[in-house]
């Protein structure tokens, strides 16, 4: 049986001289691996390859013997964000958006939400050097996923984490410490009370666009830096590994 949906590519290999092994992350089925035959000739139902970071209309049908590769049949580009392939940062920032996206997500688990975000957010960067929606987004991710922490009052004695001088951030504990609590704790690491307040901000606001509005405006370089170096934290321990395209953020 043939199945229609909209997707975002996530990733792909070219797996012959014809055709791809691809990633896409869809509005009803969540995230698909798939098999396109013959993606890669110019005169097919692919316009000549599934790319990278693209939006489209996907037709795919279940593998054979219940394998989880599906084949991918047809692939319609509906929105390229060609403004990312201008803006090298913004790039960079997009391919570690997708790769988070891949690594914290599983097939066929479906996430409409999630694939609005992912959507939402792409469009903004294409369109300019905004870094909020990309902190955000990450921020947004975590909690879709269940993986956010808890960042409001010290897991071990309860006391309100904001005004204090010495805060850890701890993924074991599942969240912030602080310094009398957090001391003793192994792979714990220290956070500043700007990035918590920022990243409780972005966690509160209802949507990607009152981010702004909650922060009284954008954050600075500084600010920015900190409040990644917070949330990569979280991410590589949530992974126990640092995501491949980290360094492009550098």
């Amino acid at each position: 049986m043939l199945v229609k949906d909209v997707g975002i590519c996530l990733g792909r290999r070219d797996y012959s001289e014809t055709s791809q092994l691809t990633t896409i992350f869809t509005s009803g089925h969540g995230k698909i691996r798939g098999l396109a035959k013959g993606s890669r000739r110019t005169k097919s139902k692919f316009g000549g390859g599934i790319e990278l970071l693209t939006r489209g209309q996907v037709v795919f049908s279940q593998g054979r013997g219940g394998s989880s590769l599906l084949t991918i049949t047809e692939w319609l580009v509906e929105q390229s964000y060609s403004g990312l392939r201008g803006n090298l940062q913004q790039l960079y920032r997009a391919y570690y958006l997708a790769e988070l996206m891949d690594l914290f997500t599983e097939e066929m688990d479906q996430h409409q939400r999630l694939f609005e975000l992912f959507n939402h957010v792409l469009s903004n960067l294409a369109v300019g050097d905004n870094c909020w929606d990309f902190l955000s987004f990450q921020v947004r991710l975590l909690q879709e996923v269940g993986l956010f922490p808890q960042l409001s009052s010290c897991l071990g004695c309860g006391k309100i984490i904001s005004g204090l001088t010495e805060v850890y951030v701890s993924y074991t504990q599942g969240g912030v410490l602080c310094g009398l609590c957090g001391r003793s704790i192994p792979g714990k690491a220290a956070v500043g009370a700007e990035a918590l307040t920022l990243v409780n901000q972005m966690a509160k606001a209802g949507e990607l666009t009152e981010v702004v509005a909650a922060a009284g405006g954008q954050p600075g370089p500084a600010d920015a830096q900190r409040v990644q170096k917070l949330l990569g934290y979280w991410i590589r321990a949530a992974l126990n590994r640092e995501p491949k395209t980290a360094y492009l953020l550098r």
